[in-house]
């Protein structure tokens, strides 16, 4: 079923899907989340305090994707994917209506009201939605690198409108100025490794020279995620640069350099499969979990973590 949807107000949209709801009571909604723990760097938590940070950003990750979105509803939507009314009025992602951010040790924390979450793409109309809505510029020059590189594929970012604080043991005056939106990084090195080099820039493929048993777990599909350690040398060929030679960052996430592809190669055979997903991690000692990198204390530097690569289909 197809139908022309169009809604002139919030009431009438908000009227539209209680109607919806009304009349298809198999349709599911998706359960809230009380109350939301996230790991944040303390300069952002500040922020948050001082009024000068409204919303929060964390990548479309799996781990993110685990935690917010119903698996129920998201199901349901793509079973009824040719129904705009289902396409528009269910939404599997979860609400959450507290969030508690502290640091790795515990040692401070912020709890605040989150009046509203989702996600978008890096697209002019998410984008200028940012902008009017919340008056955040923080895509702005990321959009407009995609927009000149003609990129067809576009990161998605969950993000979180932190409402009142409801409690903290951090105290903060606000400071005009306070807010950077662009965090500097690392200096960035050239690149000096014979075991990788960049792909094609028309087709997007990093290569990897890996090791027989590497490339064997690869091809064999028992090594679904592949690691690499960053290191100063090969910084930026993971990383979007400023022009000063810095990681980008937003809100705390470093930008990722772009590749629909790996390579893998050992001596004369090679293997080539898609990217599903691409974060920056750190495996945690006890468990060998991968935690992502804007989970981490704030002293973490991205030479302490390692690139992580979903591996998708063979290409």
């Amino acid at each position: 079923m197809s139908k022309e949807l169009k809604f002139k107000t919030d009431e009438e949209f908000i009227a539209a899907r209680e109607k919806f709801f009304e009349s298809h009571p198999e349709a599911p909604k998706a359960e809230e989340i009380d109350c939301l723990n996230l790991i944040m760097r303390k300069e952002f938590a500040e922020q948050i305090i001082a009024g000068t940070k409204k919303l929060e950003f964390r990548n479309f990750s799996e781990f993110y994707v685990n935690r917010l979105i119903d698996k129920k509803v998201n199901e349901y939507i793509n079973q009824h994917i040719d129904d705009d009314e289902v396409v528009v009025f269910c939404n599997d992602i979860r609400q959450v209506q507290k969030i508690h951010f502290h640091n790795y040790n515990n040692s401070w924390f912020l709890d605040v009201e989150c009046t509203f979450n989702d996600a978008f793409s890096v697209i002019p109309s998410d984008i200028e939605f940012l902008q009017n809505q919340y008056g955040v510029h923080d895509f702005d020059e990321l959009l407009k690198m995609y927009e000149e590189a003609g990129e067809k594929q576009r990161p998605f970012f969950f993000y979180f409108v932190c409402g009142k604080v409801v409690d903290t043991n951090l105290v903060v005056k606000p400071k005009e100025d306070e807010y950077v939106e662009i965090c500097g990084g690392k200096i960035i090195m050239d690149p000096i490794c014979d075991e990788m080099v960049k792909g094609d820039e028309d087709t997007n493929i990093l290569k990897f020279k890996v090791s027989k048993n590497t490339f064997k777990d690869i091809v064999s599909g028992h090594m679904g995620v592949f690691t690499k350690e960053i290191t100063p040398k090969n910084l930026s060929m993971f990383f979007i640069t400023e022009e000063k030679g810095t990681v980008k960052e937003i809100n705390g996430i470093p930008q990722l350099r772009s590749y629909d592809a790996i390579q893998f190669t050992n001596k004369e055979d090679s293997y080539t499969c898609q990217i599903n997903n691409a974060d920056v991690v750190l495996m945690d000692e006890e468990n060998g979990n991968l935690i992502p990198y804007s989970e981490l204390e704030d002293d973490i530097d991205y030479t302490d973590c390692m690139i992580a690569y979903d591996l998708g289909d063979k290409m």
